[in-house]
């Protein structure tokens, strides 16, 4: 490990088009800089490989006025600046007011002192957490690699039972899942203009060198979180090793609309257990439509977990979803 940082060099960008110019003009050189909790710990451990360079060039987005702002909408809509601070959405009022789930997730995130740093976007785009991807001695498939040494190899914890293919990496995202319930939408930026990807769609699988559908000039330039209907509830829970900071073994997020003494609407996501951000589809057609009653829960817990499968090592996961589904239903609906 180097755990220092190799030469380099560092821009303001003055403007979110500003900060895409340097991307087009560096190109896989240049990396976007916001919190760098992330970015820069692969840079000092010399995590590189064929699809994976050094970058050269920091673009730093945090000089571009109002990019971590929060606002909210005239229909009650939230629009959060890529370079909002987790700590700020954690402890943001209309956050927790009408989006608990969201600031829970924030809350869930690592320690005090990386959640005053790390950002939304970088949040949502952070690489996996795979202790061969992060080992400069592994260069595995999302560092253009040929094979995925976690399959064969010690697969207990940062591992996925769902969505699994040739990378089994689970996605270490603690707001994706959140944001995912809520059904949130990218702003992204690059050469080509600007764009709205919705969160269902922004997420790769796991055949894909990155985990994100960004193009390589493309940023996050805000997060915008609907509205929540009348009455409607948001949960998150997380499990993990260590409660302190620890990344999860597995996580859920639901967001439920009830309506006359029944879910008209249900959202349940997945985080920790897949190479990307899991919607439990199978587990909301259980409960859509139909009264929240203590037998359903349990059924759409079954139905979340139905088409894992284990790798060697985390067969656990599969009742520790299950476990974790039903525990955020029931806080729904209390």
């Amino acid at each position: 490990m180097l755990d220092e940082l190799p030469p380099l060099a560092h821009v303001d960008a003055e403007s979110v088009e500003d900060a895409v110019q340097w991307l087009v003009e560096y190109a896989d050189r240049a990396k976007i800089l916001a919190g760098g909790t992330d970015l820069l710990g692969l840079m000092k451990d010399g995590i590189d490989g064929p699809g994976l360079p050094m970058p050269e060039v920091l673009v730093n987005v945090k000089t571009i006025p109002g990019f971590a702002e929060i606002n909210e909408g005239p229909e009650g809509d939230l629009r959060i600046g890529a370079a909002t601070t987790l700590v700020d959405i954690e402890r943001h009022p209309l956050v927790r007011l009408r989006f608990p789930a969201l600031a829970q997730a924030a809350a869930s995130v690592a320690t005090t002192q990386i959640r005053a740093m790390g950002t939304i976007g970088g949040n949502l785009c952070q690489r996996p957490w795979c202790w061969y991807f992060r080992h400069p001695r592994f260069p595995c498939l999302k560092r253009g690699g040929r094979q995925c040494f976690a399959i064969p190899g010690n697969n207990r914890t940062y591992f996925s039972v769902l969505g699994r293919g040739v990378c089994v990496m689970s996605h270490p995202s603690d707001l994706a899942p959140a944001l995912m319930a809520l059904g949130a939408l990218i702003g992204v930026a690059g050469p080509n203009g600007r764009r709205e990807v919705p969160i269902d769609a922004f997420f790769r699988g796991p055949r894909s060198l990155t985990e994100t559908v960004l193009g390589p000039a493309e940023i996050i330039v805000w997060v915008d979180v609907p509205a929540p209907a009348p009455g409607a509830r948001s949960v998150f829970v997380k499990h993990r090793v260590r409660n302190t900071w620890d990344f999860a073994l597995s996580e859920v997020a639901v967001a439920v609309t009830p309506e006359a003494e029944r879910w008209a609407d249900v959202r349940i996501a997945l985080g920790g257990v897949a190479p990307f951000p899991y919607r439990a589809k199978a587990a909301e057609e259980v409960l859509i439509g139909r009264a929240p009653v203590a037998d359903l829960v349990r059924e759409a817990a079954d139905a979340a977990v139905m088409r894992a499968r284990p790798l060697a090592m985390n067969g656990y996961k599969i009742d520790l979803t299950r476990v974790l589904v039903a525990r955020a239903l029931t806080a729904a609906m209390s």
